[in-house]
């Protein structure tokens, strides 16, 4: 399958971050798109398939494990990779999340351009 048929979901609710992403997700031959929230990315999933979704774990209302939980409940075969700042949390959620078998891979910010695409084209 070519990297142009294979979709790919960023989800951030920080646009800089989000549309980054995406963008670099293009330019790399990825069918990628951006949404800002849980609630969407849910959206999004129930309605396209995607082989790899771009997960924030720091977001307003439903933050990413949550989010991952749903997506997990509805399409179980969708590869997850996690990415995040520090937060004081951080290794307990993640440890919780792998554990759950929720986080094929983890990345933490900040991140750079060959890391994401090399993660899309490992696991997408």
């Amino acid at each position: 399958m070519a990297q142009k048929d294979k979709r790919v979901l960023v989800v951030d609710d920080e646009e800089s971050v989000g549309i980054g992403m995406s963008e670099m997700l293009k330019d790399a031959g990825f069918d990628a798109r951006y949404v800002t929230s849980g609630p969407e990315a849910v959206e999004e999933i129930e309605s396209v398939e995607y082989s790899l979704v771009f997960m924030d774990m720091v977001m307003p209302g439903m933050n990413g494990l949550e989010t991952f939980r749903q997506i997990r409940q509805k399409k179980p075969e969708t590869r997850v990779v996690l990415f995040t700042g520090y937060f004081k949390d951080a290794d307990k959620a993640i440890f919780e999340g792998v554990k759950e078998g929720m986080i094929d891979v983890y990345i933490r910010k900040p991140f750079f351009l060959e890391e994401i695409v090399n993660t899309a084209v490992k696991y997408a």
